[in-house]
């Protein structure tokens, strides 16, 4: 059938409703003067047949019934029209009203019978479905208050996390020759990059915490200050030493807390130490990879498989590599890499990741950056994010 000829049919049997509910009082109506008009042909032939000399019995209880039968007919309307069409009228005109959005309105009717019933029980479950929504509305103004101040917080919080990177040392350190693309899944999240210098040398790199949103991004801040203390304690010229130090540091503060034993505490992190005057980089991973690329080869330096803070300790190791000219260097989290996306919703992974650096190694670092977020944008369609993001990448020339 097609669709017009459904549209055709679903009007029909609407108007046959709407008729069918606004046509009881004139039915009622026409009911009663079809009954009148019986009943007064019947008392105009019996009182023919009486004058045309019928005298029987019969006849005469005839008449009589006849007439006592209009009579019942005529007070059998009053009392319906009286007792239930006017009221279902003056009801359906009430309940209308309330249709409207009249939020005092009830339904009122002048006497004590079975409609004053039904109308009384229905005016009780409308008043209490009044005050439950009056109370649902309050609740949700609270929670939309509560909600605010929530969100509030946390952009509050997004801003001081985006103060602890160190955007403006990359820009002093690298200028156009870096970029950094950052998308936490939440406001706030557990991806931060680093960058520390010290002389003709510079440590830079990215970590992803356990966790993202308002957990992740508080343990960076704990990241944060294990950091610290750990390049203040051995410096930046061996990661693998700081990364040691720095798992050294996080076990120190978590040791005495017993709830972080049943939570994810684990840090993902890959450190580059760059010397500019000897054009050498030194790599430690832990859990994360170095890759570099000029867009006609890619290799690629793996991590060590023990994240920071694990439960079972590991051991990293300094990777020392020559900073090549017209090669560009990446670190990337996992966040990257795991993203679903496609025709079947498997992850980035590091094949098709490969062929994005390859494909764009050559770029400007500006146009690589936007290169990489679009890339992971059409290849993630309407997949939601599943993780913070972070990819740091730098090249000399």
């Amino acid at each position: 059938m097609s669709s017009r000829g459904v549209s055709l049919k679903r009007l029909r049997r609407g108007l046959l409703r709407q008729r069918g509910q606004a046509s009881i009082q004139s039915t009622f109506t026409l009911i009663t003067l079809i009954n009148g008009g019986v009943l007064g042909y019947l008392i105009v032939v019996s009182g023919l047949n009486l004058q045309e000399g019928g005298n029987t019995v019969t006849d005469y209880l005839t008449m009589l019934l006849t007439i006592l039968l209009a009579l019942l007919a005529m007070l059998s309307f009053r009392i319906i029209d009286t007792r239930v069409i006017r009221p279902l009228g003056h009801l359906s005109r009430q309940a209308k009203r309330i249709e409207m959005g009249d939020s005092d309105a009830l339904l009122v009717v002048p006497h004590e019978d079975e409609i004053h019933q039904l109308a009384m029980a229905f005016n009780l479950v409308l008043t209490n479905m009044r005050a439950a929504y009056r109370d649902l509305d309050q609740s949700n103004e609270h929670l939309r208050h509560a909600n605010k101040q929530i969100a509030d917080s946390i952009r509050y919080a997004g801003i001081l996390q985006r103060s602890i990177l160190p955007d403006h040392q990359l820009k002093q350190a690298f200028g156009e020759r870096h970029f950094v693309l950052w998308e936490p899944k939440d406001i706030v999240g557990g991806d931060y990059y680093l960058f520390h210098s010290d002389g003709g040398h510079c440590l830079t790199g990215v970590a992803d915490c356990a966790g993202h949103g308002v957990p992740g991004a508080m343990m960076t801040m704990m990241a944060r200050v294990g950091v610290d203390r750990a390049i203040q304690d051995v410096g930046i010229h061996s990661p693998a030493t700081v990364l040691q130090s720095i798992d050294n540091s996080l076990r120190e503060i978590l040791r005495d807390d017993q709830a972080t034993r049943s939570i994810a505490t684990s840090m993902d992190m890959g450190l580059v130490l760059l010397d500019f005057t000897a054009r050498k980089l030194r790599f430690a991973g832990a859990r994360i990879s170095l890759f570099w690329s000029d867009g006609l080869e890619l290799n690629s330096m793996s991590g060590e498989h023990r994240a920071l803070c694990d439960r079972r300790r590991g051991s990293y190791r300094d990777h020392d590599l020559p900073l090549l000219p017209g090669f560009t260097y990446y670190l990337t989290t996992d966040g990257y890499l795991d993203q679903s996306g496609g025709e079947d919703g498997f992850a980035v992974g590091h094949e098709r990741f490969s062929g994005w650096l390859l494909e764009n190694a050559r770029k400007p670092l500006a146009d690589q950056r936007q290169a990489f977020a679009e890339s992971l944008a059409r290849f993630r369609g309407d997949y939601p994010q599943r993780d913070d993001i972070t990819i740091l990448s730098f090249r000399f020339d």
